[in-house]
């Protein structure tokens, strides 16, 4: 019986390993290794004014238009305890969000046409 050395044997794990677990590089480097932020204008402001209060990961897995993360800023100064932002920084996170977690498509689909919807139990048919 044949003994592999330890050297081939370790070898064969870490290339087996990186086949399973492929690095982006150019991904890696845009997106803080703490936070997730895409690193693009403004992450530093978001980091340092939307952080004080949750994760930056509320932020990664969200989406919105301008207007949609600035009702969101509002309803978290209105019952949260956000205080005021100034133009400047408010402006700037609201770039940022909007340029990196805009709004997406809707992922769900259509709903079923009314012919293939089974029948409803609960409707009157008398």
């Amino acid at each position: 019986m044949k003994r592999r050395s330890k050297i081939f044997g370790y070898g064969s794990l870490l290339i087996a390993g990186i086949g399973l677990l492929p690095i982006n590089q150019a991904d890696a480097q845009q997106r803080d290794r703490v936070s997730d932020l895409i690193k693009q204008d403004g992450w530093q402001l978001v980091q340092a004014n939307c952080t004080e209060c949750h994760t930056a990961q509320i932020i990664v897995q969200n989406s919105g238009s301008r207007e949609v993360w600035k009702s969101r800023i509002v309803w978290m100064q209105q019952t949260q305890g956000l205080g005021q932002l100034s133009i400047d920084i408010e402006n700037g996170i609201l770039d940022y969000l909007a340029s990196n977690y805009g709004q997406k498509s809707s992922s769900r689909r259509l709903g079923l046409a009314e012919h293939l919807l089974p029948a409803n139990p609960y409707t009157d048919t008398n």
